[in-house]
């Protein structure tokens, strides 16, 4: 098996990246890719350890793309595996990237405090994230443990609604590259453009929104994923049934538009219960991604 998901401290996870190496080597995976949000700081660290592992590694990272309510583009995230993680064009971009996701969960943290009465800061929220990747788990977490009275008929899950699109407390990024920008910068710099976690987005027409990736230069789509543990189908009757079907139906979607197939557990560390390797994905889709 292969696990082409994987988050690390270099964002919003918890272990090394050298550490997903071992973990993932114990486990006796084929291959395993790096797709931290927004950044490459972990990937010369988990690529210099795989080549003294027997295991494939493979330099990888997960793209906000900017929403676009008018295209049904809601919080998508675009994976680039292959790339070259030392590409100037990657650096640049992504240090654009990383300024408007720092400004906007600053932004968010103020309104919580001044706006709602929640006791959070974001210098705090920083000392969570151990890394200059912060995302809406961080600040969930901050909420959670600093708030317990206040949070305590609400789920993880309405949190993080809250602080999202369309949420009372969301404030959008300064900067952020919109879907075709993410897979010309993937294209660019020699990686390969995969829709992450298709079957998490709330749009109205999924069939009509994978069209539309594909015609913006799509190239991949992940079909396996732990959806029964990840929003918006943890901790509900759904989770089983998203865990089964999904995978099936976007394995008819990836053979009709005839894009690469990927997929991964979304690792994270100790969070949300997941295992490196869970997802289950097959060796053979290697063939197509190397």
């Amino acid at each position: 098996m292969i696990d082409l998901h994987l988050h690390s401290q270099a964002s919003d996870g918890v272990d090394l990246p050298s550490k997903l190496v071992e973990l993932a080597s114990v486990l006796n995976l084929k291959a395993i890719a790096l797709t931290d949000h927004d950044t490459v700081d972990g990937v010369q660290e988990f690529i210099r350890f795989g080549e003294e592992q027997e295991i494939i590694v493979i330099s990888g990272i997960e793209l906000s793309i900017k929403h676009e309510p008018s295209r049904d583009i809601k919080d998508v995230h675009i994976i680039g595996l292959n790339i070259d993680h030392n590409a100037n064009l990657l650096n640049k971009t992504l240090k654009l990237q990383k300024k408007g996701r720092m400004n906007q969960k600053k932004e968010i943290c103020k309104r919580l405090n001044q706006e709602y009465g929640y006791n959070i800061t974001f210098d705090e929220v920083k000392k969570v994230a151990h890394s200059t990747s912060i995302g809406r788990p961080h600040i969930v977490e901050v909420l959670i443990k600093n708030n317990l009275a206040k949070v305590k008929n609400k789920t993880k899950n309405e949190l993080f609604k809250m602080i999202s699109l369309g949420g009372e407390a969301y404030v959008d990024r300064e900067f952020e590259v919109n879907l075709e920008e993410s897979i010309e910068l993937i294209n660019n710099v020699g990686g390969i453009p995969i829709l992450a976690h298709p079957g998490i987005y709330e749009i109205l027409n999924t069939k009509k929104f994978i069209k539309l990736c594909v015609q913006a230069g799509m190239k991949g789509i992940e079909i396996e994923y732990t959806y029964n543990k990840n929003r918006p189908y943890f901790d509900t009757n759904k989770g089983e049934w998203a865990l089964k079907t999904l995978p099936e139906y976007f394995q008819k979607i990836a053979n009709e538009y005839k894009l690469l197939k990927s997929g991964g557990s979304d690792y994270h560390g100790d969070k949300k219960d997941i295992k490196i390797g869970e997802a289950k994905v097959p060796d053979k889709y290697l063939l197509d991604i190397l």
